[in-house]
């Protein structure tokens, strides 16, 4: 009997230190991803980097942990279905990168009673402004984000959106070869890729749009050959520094005309738009080659689409 009690008591501290040790091990998360997720050599610097930063400037880790408190509040008091957490964040600056980080990968606290609403804004809002820094750093964290089996399409755009900002190889490889898997991850990627300015992945979004999708899809993708070929985020310089704006800017203004006629209504619309924020100059020649082989009421329209081009207030 006595033997039989020993081992109860024995099981139930085994219990509580095992709850114990979970219960640790939950804190030491990022709202993202758990620390598994990312190289041991890559989590090593980067906790090394946050700990540092901890010490010089405390107040970007408690302001960032201030705001995330106030998320429910904040939520209440919303005027749109999400509260406008990136905006609030990219205000804080490049001191916030690292208090981001810790957050998004190494010890976040638990989501506790964040309401639903809240929660996502919060988790697509840190990425969002993690991504807008361009930073580095962020590099094996957004990886490991994108990497996920995350399946909500605004948090996997958020995800290829700033893993795209990096602008590397690395990252514009990474993010073809998952446009091109078919799954639920594949329209969030299509729709956020566009931020990579890079021509491997012009040339990736020009092939899925002559592919000619569904309407919904050509309308995501549509929308980032107009980002991807942006003429004014060309006139950025980290962005142009690539050496690759006329060639991205053509491929994507080639496949969206190529395109024009192929859909109606918003996919149509979404074409529209996104050849005139690419605004390259080889548009005009594109549309009247394709009224050559256009039926008459196919060729009206094009030429409301060079008309749109040409009263553009780009050119003004």
């Amino acid at each position: 009997m006595k033997a039989k009690r020993v081992l109860g008591i024995g099981l139930v501290a085994a219990g509580l230190l095992l709850s114990a040790l979970t219960g640790v091990a939950s804190a030491a998360e990022g709202v993202w991803i758990g620390p598994d997720r990312i190289a041991e050599q890559d989590r090593a610097a980067l906790v090394q980097a946050i700990g540092v930063a901890r010490k010089e400037n405390p107040t970007a880790f408690d302001t960032l942990a201030r705001l995330r408190e106030d998320m429910p509040a904040l939520d209440a008091q919303k005027r749109g279905r999400y509260v406008p957490v990136a905006a609030i964040l990219k205000g804080l600056g490049k001191d916030a990168l690292l208090p981001m980080l810790n957050e998004l990968a190494v010890d976040a606290k638990p989501r506790g009673d964040m309401p639903d609403d809240a929660w996502h804004a919060w988790r697509v809002g840190l990425v969002e402004a993690v991504g807008a820094l361009r930073d580095g750093r962020a590099a094996p964290v957004l990886f490991a984000i994108i990497d996920t089996t995350e399946m909500d399409t605004d948090l996997v755009r958020a995800a290829a959106s700033a893993l795209g900002k990096l602008g590397t190889d690395a990252a514009a490889r990474k993010l073809v070869g998952m446009a091109k898997k078919e799954g639920p991850k594949q329209k969030g990627v299509l729709a956020g890729m566009g931020d990579c300015r890079r021509l491997v992945v012009a040339e990736a979004l020009a092939s899925t749009l002559r592919a000619h999708p569904d309407a919904e899809t050509a309308i995501l993708v549509a929308r980032s050959l107009g980002d991807v070929g942006s003429a004014w985020a060309w006139k950025t310089p980290i962005i142009a520094a690539s050496g690759e704006e006329d060639a991205v800017r053509a491929a994507a203004s080639q496949a969206l005309v190529d395109s024009y006629l192929r859909y109606e209504g918003e996919a149509r619309t979404a074409i529209t738009k996104a050849v005139l924020m690419v605004d390259h100059p080889s548009t005009p020649a594109l549309v009247e080659a394709a009224k050559r082989s256009a039926r008459p009421g196919d060729q009206a329209a094009l030429d409301a689409l060079l008309e749109r081009f040409k009263n553009s207030p780009l050119h003004r």
